[in-house]
């Protein structure tokens, strides 16, 4: 736990400086990793917030004790849940936002509340607020969640769009004569249309009792299912549109199955049976890929498949393909033909491994859940020995983006005192965040089945 003296006088050190709570309150947020020295949340190339440098962790802190540590002595009596302690910080703070000064604070009938107690207060529910905000990060990057992966965040302010579709400017690349003019490559009338996009949001209440009791275990808990449950609707969504469970891809106006089990009229076939026995099943994929065409132009894509999806029932499988470090073939009649000198039983090995190194092996639990699960409950509804057969091969992040309008964000807020004095509540915290898997190129993707 951190030490409640030595947090009293980082505060009070902290306090005596210009702007001193917001330094203070900089660098609680610091050490738990949501932000740097200025303040400025930690963020990935999209957008999303991302735990950095951590030194200190919500479990090492309770929350009476950094009740007392910044609150000061009397705090026990402001979350008394049988105190009306809190009603009056509620007052007052309505008090605030209605423009009232300090004095009016302190002389105000029925409210009299020491200025620098109110702002005390909205420190510790801020610091609060960082434990809450790391808990529900934590829970919703759960390193078991492959949808990033699969379906990068793509930042976008609108809800549903226009993307220009997979295509290519055609053979205009040609020999130019001296003094002719050069061929102008222009878009095509090509494009994608992405769906509207949803927001996920839940919230958590600190209650007077939260701190009075020392449930510090309590909130975090609650936290972390807040944010593991955002990430779980997440995962699923993504995964039931990568699987072909639901489809979205539309292609110049007209609306396509995300797999096509023969050639269809913008040019792909990506789904057939290819059951993951060995290498030559890779070679099958690879072969699809090579013979994937433009549908504006008749050109072929250059794909670059490095990504093999599988569920739980084939990850050994795929990993003693891939790394496999030699490879043996034989050729003959049959395992009940006698071997005879006219009919040899012929053996090649290699010391190496066709696609040693190109792939990387992803699965999931949730993955299986989505093939398994019943139709009107956004599943393939496949049996389970079906789905232990299936697999995708792909080029990461070109088939599928998260249309992500703003990434998970959590917010505090105080009730108002009605809700204050109803349910004892000190802070509210809300986590939301909005957007929509899409479909992008099914030409960069293959599904196989048994």
């Amino acid at each position: 736990m951190v030490n409640v003296i030595k947090m009293r006088d980082l505060f009070e050190s902290r306090v005596k400086q210009s702007n001193g709570r917001w330094r203070f309150l900089t660098e609680m947020r610091q050490g738990l990793g949501l932000c740097d020295a200025n303040g400025s949340d930690h963020r990935d190339m999209a957008g999303n917030r991302v735990l950095k440098d951590r030194h200190l962790r919500a479990e090492n802190f309770s929350l009476a004790e950094l009740a007392e540590a910044i609150v000061g002595p009397t705090w026990r009596t402001l979350f008394n849940p049988d105190s009306r302690e809190m009603g009056r910080y509620t007052t007052a703070r309505s008090l605030v936002e209605a423009g009232a000064d300090s004095r009016s604070l302190v002389e105000s009938a029925g409210t009299g509340v020491d200025p620098t107690a109110f702002l005390n207060i909205n420190t510790f529910t801020s610091v609060v607020g960082g434990l809450v905000e790391v808990k529900i990060l934590e829970a919703f990057k759960n390193p078991v969640f492959i949808g990033d992966t699969i379906c990068p965040a793509e930042p976008t302010k609108l809800n549903g769009q226009k993307i220009i579709g997979v295509n290519r400017i055609g053979d205009k690349a040609k020999k130019r004569l001296p003094g002719e003019s050069h061929t102008r490559a222009q878009f095509n009338e090509r494009w994608v249309t992405t769906p509207e996009t949803r927001e996920n949001a839940l919230a958590v209440d600190v209650y007077k009792e939260t701190v009075f009791f020392d449930l510090t275990g309590d909130i975090l808990n609650v936290a972390s299912s807040v944010g593991e449950e955002l990430g779980y609707r997440r995962e699923l969504e993504i995964l039931g549109l990568v699987v072909g469970a639901t489809n979205s891809f539309n292609y110049s106006g007209t609306a396509y199955n995300t797999y096509a089990s023969s050639l269809n009229a913008i040019g792909y076939f990506n789904d057939f049976s290819n059951p993951l026995t060995d290498w030559t099943a890779l070679q099958a994929d690879m072969l699809k890929f090579a013979r994937m065409q433009d549908p504006y132009t008749g050109k072929r894509i250059l794909i670059t498949p490095d990504t093999i999806l599988v569920n739980p029932a084939k990850i050994a499988t795929a990993n003693l393909i891939i790394a496999a470090t030699s490879t043996e073939r034989r050729t003959g009649s049959g395992a009940t033909t006698p071997q005879t000198t006219s009919n040899p039983l012929n053996v090649s090995v290699t010391g190496s491994n066709p696609y040693s190194g190109q792939f990387q092996i992803l699965s999931s639990p949730l993955l299986e859940q989505v093939c398994t699960a019943a139709a009107v409950d956004g599943g393939l509804a496949l049996s389970q020995a079906n789905a232990d057969e299936y697999w995708w091969m792909m080029q990461s992040g070109k088939s599928f983006k998260y249309m992500q309008n703003y990434p998970l964000s959590v917010a505090q807020s105080a009730p108002n005192q009605y809700e204050m004095l109803d349910k004892g509540i000190v802070a509210s915290y809300f986590a939301n965040e909005r957007g929509i898997p899409s479909v992008w190129s099914p030409w960069h993707i293959v599904r196989n089945t048994n």
